[in-house]
């Protein structure tokens, strides 16, 4: 007799585990705008910085994202960077979302950078997602990169 409860129990957690990957798929997908905070732990000293980023991802297979985005990122003590990048991004079914990115601008002085990063956006619900991770910026005339930790907040339309 308890078999057939422990199998009705098990198809229900599956079916409900199913549904609940079924939810999220798309949060990610649409125009989004974003503000953050950033520390640069790579000069000495440390310093900190904000920016903000305007982007649009597109969910184009199951938990898989691709887009583009532009971000304004200003160091303390530095000039501010201009940049747009490709983002490439998995939500594993789940409300969170992995992602790569890779892209060109030019910083206030005119100088020109290439960076690329990673991280992590996770879903809370009503468009909106915290986002954290790291981005290297590299002068393309050559010199010491800069790794900016970044932690904020996405709202996706």
């Amino acid at each position: 007799m308890a078999y057939p409860i422990k199998t009705t129990l098990l198809a229900t957690g599956l079916t409900l585990g199913t549904m609940g990957g079924v939810a999220y798929a798309g949060d990610f997908d649409g125009f989004y705008l974003g503000a953050y905070g950033s520390g640069n732990f790579s000069t000495t000293p440390n310093t900190y910085g904000f920016g903000g980023q305007a982007g649009y991802m597109y969910e184009f297979a199951p938990g898989g994202y691709v887009g583009g985005e532009v971000d304004v990122y200003r160091p303390m003590g530095g000039p501010t960077v201009y940049t747009g990048a490709a983002r490439l991004g998995y939500d594993f079914g789940s409300p969170f979302m992995a992602y790569v990115s890779a892209g060109a601008g030019v910083d206030g002085t005119g100088a020109g950078v290439w960076t690329v990063g990673g991280g992590g956006q996770y879903d809370v619900g009503n468009g909106v997602s915290v986002r954290a991770g790291v981005d290297r910026y590299q002068p393309t005339a050559g010199g010491a990169a800069n790794y900016a930790g970044k932690v904020g907040l996405n709202y996706t339309f």
